[in-house]
């Protein structure tokens, strides 16, 4: 929630705390989080080439933090890796914010039996969906002997202004949102068994 009402701040104006920084290809921003072929997502969805970004954290310090927070009570707050950001007209930014948290799987309720049509889930992780604003994975990565009772990390997207829509929309950002979960479950050394394929079933 923390992460939507900053987002929503953010996106509305391009004025005000946004730091203006070069413009980027979507293959270099956020240290260069996204594969060649899924930056082409970020593209469609903005309907631009360049961006710029907002405070991005190196991979190996973000995943350092990640470490250490798994344990503590504010593991499961919102922690932002990378905002990218694209002015679109006066006073509209395109705007995608990408973050992680700890999240005690008890409390993942099962997924309802009838979802919205604005609503897609995916095969990936423990249970994943994308709808028109967002998208969310939640996926098993044991930092230390898995237990019954264990967390799972929360991978979250947000977007504002995006021109790719529908169900083209959901396809991108959970493609992207993939992206970025593959590369930090990798360095936390759960990729193997976090169910997170490279290829996966979209609907279309």
């Amino acid at each position: 929630m923390c992460a939507l009402l900053a987002l929503c701040i953010t996106s509305c104006s391009g004025s005000g705390n946004e730091q203006r920084g070069k413009l980027l290809p979507a293959a270099k921003v956020c240290e260069s989080l996204l594969p060649t072929k899924v930056a082409g997502e970020l593209d469609a969805l903005a309907g631009l080439r360049e961006f710029t970004q907002r405070h991005p954290k190196a991979i190996e310090s973000f995943v350092s933090r990640l470490r250490g927070l798994e344990a503590s009570q504010r593991g499961q707050d919102d922690h932002e890796l990378c905002r990218v950001t694209a002015d679109i007209e006066k006073s509209r930014l395109f705007t995608v914010a990408i973050y992680f948290q700890w999240f005690d799987a008890k409390m993942l309720n099962p997924p309802p039996k009838q979802r919205g049509s604005k609503t897609t889930p995916y095969p990936l992780g423990v249970r994943s969906e994308a709808y028109d604003f967002g998208a969310t994975i939640y996926f098993s990565c044991p930092l230390s002997k898995p237990t019954p009772d264990g967390k799972l990390l929360r991978a979250g997207l947000w977007t504002a202004n995006t021109k790719l829509t529908g169900q083209a929309g959901r396809n991108a950002r959970i493609t992207i949102l993939n992206a970025a979960a593959r590369k930090i479950a990798r360095q936390l050394g759960c990729l193997d068994t976090a169910n997170l394929p490279e290829k996966f079933h979209k609907v279309t």
